[in-house]
């Protein structure tokens, strides 16, 4: 017994009509009537009876129509379900970003990811760049926001936007109260940092910006995360140059300044694996792309 079979029985059990149930389906009626014939001989019973006004539905053919309009539209919801995860409209989105995507990139990207595909679940782990890199390959993220546009084989990254270099102080710094900070200021200053081997880029960005004032910073922590390199400045154990996103995070003790020369951080980008990248995850680099087009040039 076929699906089809199923939806010429239940054609005709509707409208008690060959002829306007093969108008219904699009067929002709003489195989119509053939195959719900060899669907009676493969259940072994009458499911239909002929009679001067139309056709009467049996006992058993009652019964069947019941089941059958259950398997119809469970069928119909399973190609449902099938093109919507096929089209990256449904099933889960495994999302890789840096700590500071959080507060920027996916505080704009999430609500209207969510809004314009609801059956997507989106599922965030927080992670510096190579782990992300690594993620990707792997198989075990769909997608990834990192700093930074440097090539990585198997990936493509699109870059989204640059944001300006912002001071991390402790609130009772000597600085915390200045309008602008100039960087020569932070010279001698103990720095919290990314480690360079798990986020070269955003490594890179300090210490450019603090060569560029005529200065090397003197790292004495290595923090693996936003959260924890701003809780290390909160408790005043060292300064730190961060992301003007990172600045919306609230954590007590810790206060952010713009910085004079301005310094521009990496650059935040999309990534996808070069091999069958999921559709969940081509949409939204698709959102983002278009979110942030006046900033990628």
């Amino acid at each position: 017994m076929e699906l089809r079979h199923l939806r010429y029985f239940a054609a005709v059990a509707e409208e008690l009509s060959f002829t306007r149930a093969a108008s219904r389906l699009g067929i002709a009626q003489p195989p119509l009537s053939q195959q719900i014939a060899r669907l009676e001989r493969e259940l072994g019973v009458r499911l239909l009876e002929r009679n001067p006004r139309g056709v009467r539905v049996t006992p058993a053919g009652a019964a069947l129509l019941t089941e059958a309009r259950v398997l119809l539209a469970r069928a119909e919801e399973t190609v449902r379900i099938v093109r919507r995860v096929g089209h990256g409209q449904s099933g889960a989105l495994r999302i890789g970003s840096v700590g500071s995507g959080f507060s920027g990139v996916l505080l704009d990207l999430l609500p209207a990811f969510r809004a314009a595909y609801p059956s997507v679940l989106p599922l965030v782990y927080e992670m510096e760049a190579v782990p992300q890199l690594e993620a990707l390959l792997q198989g075990t993220l769909d997608i990834a926001f990192l700093r930074g546009t440097d090539p990585h084989p198997g990936v493509t990254r699109w870059p989204l936007v640059t944001e300006p270099l912002v001071a991390a102080l402790p609130e009772q710094h000597r600085l915390a109260s200045a309008e602008c900070v100039p960087l020569a200021e932070l010279a001698g200053e103990r720095f919290v940092v990314f480690p360079r081997a798990d986020a070269p880029e955003a490594f890179d960005a300090i210490t450019a910006a603090c060569r560029s004032a005529g200065f090397a910073p003197d790292v004495v922590y290595e923090a693996p995360n936003d959260h924890s390199l701003v809780a290390l400045v909160a408790t005043g154990l060292g300064v730190s140059l961060v992301p003007t996103c990172t600045s919306n995070l609230r954590i007590p003790g810790a206060t952010f300044r713009p910085i004079e020369p301005p310094s521009a951080a990496a650059v935040m980008s999309a990534a996808l694996p070069d091999a069958r990248p999921t559709e969940p995850a081509v949409n939204l680099l698709a959102l983002a792309r278009d979110h942030y087009a006046p900033n990628t040039g």
